[in-house]
């Protein structure tokens, strides 16, 4: 995968030359649309995400992945002959398959780049092609552009969110082929992809999820004295963060060590699991802290506020070059085994050990702090409570392993 990656990091570049070339006032003039910034990166994200959820492998997420970054290669080659001529939808397509048909396995992208304007109903197509000549990779292509220019340059709230689903949804069969809508439908169900999106190291994400699902080495090994001082160090910048979790991130690494020390794991996994729980909570520091102090229940757009602090968790400790299993441990305290947590609404075996043993612990830490809407439980209480959550929201058979750490 190493060649991949370094595959994809060149195209990436080229992708954002192409963009800065596209993203001009006389060539959307010429277009009729206006791309936005970083438009072929963000299609590649989309139609990757999209080929992810459609059981494409490797070698053809790959090249989907390319040929997103490259989609639209063809509009500068003929801008000039077709500038202000409505055939520039049609030459771009053309333009753009014979550009890479010379690149690796230029006849995969070539194809996807030729068709990734065509559509269900002909009408709104570009070549007018009959379906059964739309390869798959061009029928996403197809969905992720259109979603890409749909889609404003900010984060988008959750009804802004759910017409564009709409529009997918009623649009199916027509503009967009329907196993793809149905596959976008699923992918954007998730808040990390609406999330995603917007990062400015976009790459790093692709890369994390192209090359073993988010398993990348880290920048360099775990140097433990100095990653516990800084751990400890943003441990309590964390906690100063909201009056009411004054300790709680040292406590999330105490108890998880101790769970994990139960089941016992070795003692330089037990130093990463702590480390982790000292850091679980890091993506709570974008988070305003009128919102982590208001005293009553929150509302529904600051619940989807607090919500984006996991994913945080997982990009600051993923660009700090920790290891991947660190940031996963740290930042999927949210996940539940049914796939209704978040960020990522991971499920049942897509959560490992270290990341079930993070949320009964952090789960059982705050059940058993005072918060502005109740007083601490006992731990006998806080254990009965998550005991009633085994087996949808966590691991029942951890749950017993570790009770005697908890109370």
């Amino acid at each position: 995968m190493s060649e991949d990656a370094f595959y994809i990091r060149r195209m990436w570049s080229f992708s954002r030359a192409l963009d800065l070339g596209l993203v001009d006032e006389e060539i959307e003039k010429g277009l009729q649309l206006t791309l936005g910034q970083r438009h072929g990166e963000r299609v590649a994200y989309i139609a990757m995400r999209l080929g992810r959820n459609l059981g494409l492998g490797k070698r053809e997420l790959v090249h989907l992945t390319v040929a997103g970054l490259l989609h639209d290669i063809g509009a500068l080659g003929c801008f000039r002959e077709y500038h202000g001529d409505p055939r520039i939808l049609e030459k771009h397509c053309l333009e753009g398959a014979l550009a890479v048909e010379h690149f690796p396995s230029g006849v995969i992208l070539a194809s996807a780049i030729k068709y990734h304007h065509e559509t269900p109903d002909t009408l709104h197509a570009a070549l007018r092609a009959p379906s059964e000549e739309v390869p798959l990779m061009a029928r996403i292509l197809s969905l992720a552009d259109k979603i890409d220019l749909k889609m404003l340059r900010k984060q988008h709230s959750r009804q802004e969110r759910n017409e564009i689903l709409k529009w997918v949804r009623d649009k199916s069969g027509i503009l967009f082929y329907p196993e793809v809508a149905i596959a976008f439908e699923q992918v954007a169900h998730k808040e990390a992809f609406w999330l995603d999106i917007e990062q400015a190291d976009l790459l790093q994400i692709a890369l994390g999820l192209l090359c073993g699902k988010w398993h990348l080495p880290a920048t360099r090994d775990l140097d433990s004295g100095f990653t516990l001082n800084l751990a400890a160090t943003f441990a309590d910048l964390i906690d100063q963060k909201s009056q009411f979790t004054a300790r709680h991130s040292w406590s999330v690494a105490e108890t998880v060590e101790s769970l994990a020390r139960e089941l016992g794991w070795q003692e330089d996994r037990l130093r990463e699991i702590y480390v982790a729980g000292l850091l679980h909570d890091l993506g709570k520091l974008s988070i305003p802290k009128k919102i982590l102090d208001k005293p009553g229940a929150l509302n529904s757009d600051e619940i989807d506020i607090i919500r984006t602090h996991t994913y945080y968790t997982h990009r600051l400790l993923t660009e700090a070059g920790f290891p991947t299993r660190m940031s996963e441990w740290a930042a999927h305290h949210h996940e539940r085994l049914d796939g209704l947590g978040y960020p990522f609404a991971l499920k049942g075996n897509e959560i490992d050990e270290g990341s079930r043993l993070m949320t009964i612990a952090d789960i059982f830490v705050a059940l058993t702090e005072d918060r502005p809407y109740r007083v601490a439980m006992t731990p006998g209480e806080a254990f009965a409570l998550i005991q009633r959550g085994a087996g949808t929201m966590v691991d029942e058979r951890l749950v017993e392993r570790v009770k005697r750490a908890l109370v």
